[in-house]
């Protein structure tokens, strides 16, 4: 299996997870800008805009968050860098994928207002990151020729160089780039040991399981056979109750060669992402639904985790405002989940 192809599954997986992406997007937005969003109304769009250009190079995960004013909804998105090395054309590409983004817009809503765009760069090249602007790159006679040059700032989590001690990200999402950043060093095992001691916080152990079996698959991926016996050995040190968590684990993830194990990463990885997408939209209408008629019962959001088909609860989504009282959109997804 191609390194591009688990990074991108690996990460795609991590920030699916709600909690992960509004870690990343509160430790990395600015203070005044975290202010002003709701991300309990945070979203996933089911949408790439890439441009076929670009898809050699990057791949896009996009999440829409609502202001508290309710107003207005920032689009966000997740551009994950596959190529190891770096790229000084990187503002023209970004340019390039805004433009292509408010193109698509306007064509399939019809709105002559554009959303603002939130880009996240997250990179792992081998040489460290260069900042640079789009003017960085125009032969500029002097400063004064900046008027005509269309500067915008993008984020950029550089998962060779930055410390994710130093964001407030969730413990998964700092397991794994603990790994990015020890992967070509030395003392990699060492980061692997730190990267279990962060999952191990993780609560509820459901949510434990979850991560620790994909962390062990990208590791089984990504290293070689030795390498992962000793990951294994790791694990069952650093995680309470090793034993019951490695017995399903090494059940799941037993070697079978390089072929099968590659073949059914393939037959698997889509399972994964459609179970992660599930849940993210089931968690997203508990919220907007809480926020709007008080917090659901246990009962209701039990039948609202049973709805099983992503477009059903995208319908509740966009309906459940128009319910004048709990009973009533109980009964809106009582009927759904028929």
């Amino acid at each position: 299996m191609s390194t591009t192809n688990i990074h991108d599954s690996t990460i795609k997986y991590f920030l699916s997870d709600r909690l992960n992406a509004i870690s990343l997007l509160k430790s990395m937005l600015p203070e005044k800008i975290v202010k002003q969003l709701n991300f309990n109304k945070i979203y996933y769009e089911k949408d790439s805009y890439l441009p076929k250009s670009l898809q050699g190079y990057y791949s896009d995960l996009v999440v829409s968050v609502p202001t508290k004013c309710g107003l207005y909804v920032a689009k966000v998105f997740f551009l994950l860098e596959h190529k190891s090395t770096f790229k000084k054309n990187t503002p023209l590409q970004f340019l390039r994928y805004i433009l292509e983004f408010w193109e698509q817009y306007q064509k399939n809503t019809g709105e002559t207002r554009l959303p603002v765009i939130i880009p996240i760069l997250i990179a792992h090249p081998e040489e460290g990151w260069k900042p640079t602007k789009v003017s960085d790159l125009v032969d500029l006679p002097s400063d004064d020729f900046k008027i005509f040059v269309p500067d915008f700032n993008f984020l950029l989590y550089d998962a060779v160089n930055d410390d994710p001690e130093d964001y407030d990200f969730d413990e998964t999402l700092k397991a794994l780039f603990t790994l990015w950043r020890y992967s070509g060093s030395p003392e990699f095992m060492q980061g692997v040991q730190k990267a279990f001691q962060l999952i191990k916080k993780v609560d509820p152990k459901a949510r434990l399981l979850d991560f620790v079996q994909m962390i062990l698959h990208y590791l089984e991926v990504t290293r070689d056979e030795k390498e992962y016996i000793d990951i294994k050995k790791i694990a069952e040190t650093e995680i309470d109750e090793g034993e019951e968590y490695m017995g399903t684990i090494a059940e799941m993830f037993r070697r079978e060669g390089d072929e099968r194990t590659e073949q059914r990463f393939l037959q698997e990885k889509p399972i994964w992402e459609k179970q992660s997408e599930l849940k993210a939209t089931q968690e997203t209408l508990i919220d907007v639904a809480g926020d709007f008629h008080g917090p659901l019962p246990n009962s209701l959001q039990d039948k609202i985790k049973s709805i099983d088909s992503i477009d059903s609860l995208r319908t509740l989504t966009r309906k459940f405002y128009k319910t004048q009282s709990l009973e009533e959109f109980t009964e809106l997804v009582n009927r759904a989940a028929q």
